[in-house]
């Protein structure tokens, strides 16, 4: 994978700033860090020198200047850690070997004094030492200091290690960066490469999901998701060609020898039979086609304009109402049975005619004596509606085929009816995010739809 397109990748650009807000994040406070340690260092160091003084100026008071300067080298003979100085009041070295002040007689506190030359190697130079200068009850200066160096190495040391961690930081940070960079692209490239396929005609393509449930995935299973419904979508309008030429070629070529036979036959009344007899399938061929423009409107989602909240259980309370009395007429029972409201947003226009479709439906293909039950309950995905018989049902292989444009199983061929209602109501059922699908009801047929549930 070329290296210049890890690094023009939105994961690695993503990475590289939060790569550069985490290290400008960390620099900042390691220098806080830093500067409160440098503090406590100095502050300490300062402390130690102070007490020392404190300890000499006290054996001072006690034994006098003599016993101040044996304890001295004494020290610094042993390697306390501490380099000494004594002079006297004229400025004379009396013990140790930091130098006094250079200032005169006056000169006090805090100074950078320098060892003694004849205490050095002779390659080597004299070491500054921070120094407390203190001024004794007899004139003579007192100094007490320690190499800067101590502390220079250990705040060198802090430092040190706050450079490798921050390099170290940045490193990972890359190594991360380009990582992600060659897992994002690798998933984009899948995408792009189905896409091709799709463009190329193989609509059996489909973005490989992997087993990280992230953004990408849910993005992935959106799109195959899409291209389910596209592939769909073109299968039907591949097959719907056919499907109209076979189911109107029939009626029209019934209307063309009604009116040959109209033409050679003079007489009125053979005229007329032939006229009402076209007028008649013709008027079926127009219903058939407003009933494929209805589903074509719905399917291009052009009425969910209309969507309202409503109540499925009152809907469909009104449709059995209304088709009540043909159902007693034709020796049938239909009944309603909800125990809980439906609330849904969706146009009522719409799914009065899809619950009236099943009806329908059910009352054209079963016999005297059947009973047809409309039924619904709410589910966690949303809602649940059912239509069901106990008539003759239809084949296990004929339950997803029954919603097809012009399907038309052999039971039902000489049954009136363009093979569109229930193609009609999957369109509906499919615009108001509903699933379709038909079941064995035992016996009988049983249409559901259900609330599809959404996936992440």
């Amino acid at each position: 994978m070329p290296r210049i397109r890890l690094l023009r990748t939105a994961s690695f650009r993503l990475a590289a700033v939060y790569l550069a807000l985490f290290t400008a994040s960390a620099l900042a406070l390691g220098g806080f860090v830093y500067a409160s340690v440098r503090h406590e260092i100095l502050t300490d160091f300062d402390e130690r020198i102070r007490e020392e003084a404190n300890a000499l100026a006290g054996a001072f008071a006690e034994s006098g200047r003599d016993r101040l300067a044996a304890v001295i080298e004494a020290r610094g003979s042993s390697g306390a850690g501490f380099a000494y100085g004594l002079a006297g009041p004229d400025g004379e070295r009396l013990a140790g070997t930091l130098r006094g002040p250079s200032g005169g007689a006056g000169a006090a506190g805090w100074i950078e004094a320098t060892e003694a030359e004849s205490d050095e190697a002779p390659e080597g130079k004299p070491e500054v030492v921070r120094s407390l200068v203190t001024r004794l009850s007899d004139g003579s200066l007192l100094v007490v200091g320690d190499e800067r160096r101590r502390s220079d190495d250990i705040l060198r040391g802090v430092l040190t290690a706050f450079g490798w961690a921050v390099a170290a930081t940045l490193a990972l940070g890359t190594l991360g960066g380009l990582w992600l960079s060659a897992q994002f692209l690798g998933r984009i490239d899948a995408m792009r490469q189905t896409a091709r396929r799709l463009m190329d005609g193989d609509w059996s393509r489909r973005i490989p999901l992997t087993s990280a449930d992230d953004d990408l995935s849910a993005l992935a299973r959106t799109f195959n998701r899409l291209f389910d419904r596209i592939e769909k979508l073109l299968l039907a309008n591949k097959q719907v060609s056919a499907d109209i030429a076979h189911d109107l070629r029939k009626p029209l070529a019934g209307v063309l020898r009604r009116l040959e036979a109209a033409r050679d036959d003079p007489s009125s009344d053979a005229a007329r039979v032939a006229i009402t007899a076209a007028i008649a399938d013709v008027e079926g061929v127009l219903e058939t086609f407003g009933a494929l423009l209805r589903i074509g409107q719905v399917e291009a989602g052009a009425r969910r304009a209309a969507f309202r909240p409503l109540d499925l259980a009152d809907v469909a309370r009104e449709v059995v109402d209304a088709f009540a009395p043909a159902a007693e007429d034709e020796g049938k029972t239909l009944v309603a049975r909800f125990e809980a409201p439906l609330p849904m947003s969706g146009d009522k226009e719409l799914l009065v005619q899809m619950i009236a479709n099943l009806i329908d439906n059910a009352l054209r293909h079963t016999p005297a004596g059947v009973r047809i039950e409309v039924g619904g309950e709410p589910i966690p995905a949303g809602v649940q509606l059912s239509v069901g018989d106990d008539g003759p049902g239809v084949g296990p292989g004929e339950m997803a085929a029954i919603f097809r444009r012009f399907y038309r199983s052999g039971d039902t061929e000489r049954t009136p009816g363009s093979g569109l209602g229930l193609a009609l109501v999957a369109a509906i059922a499919d615009l108001h995010s509903l699933e379709c699908r038909a079941s064995d009801n035992r016996p009988g047929l049983r249409v559901t739809l259900a609330t599809a549930a959404e996936e992440a």
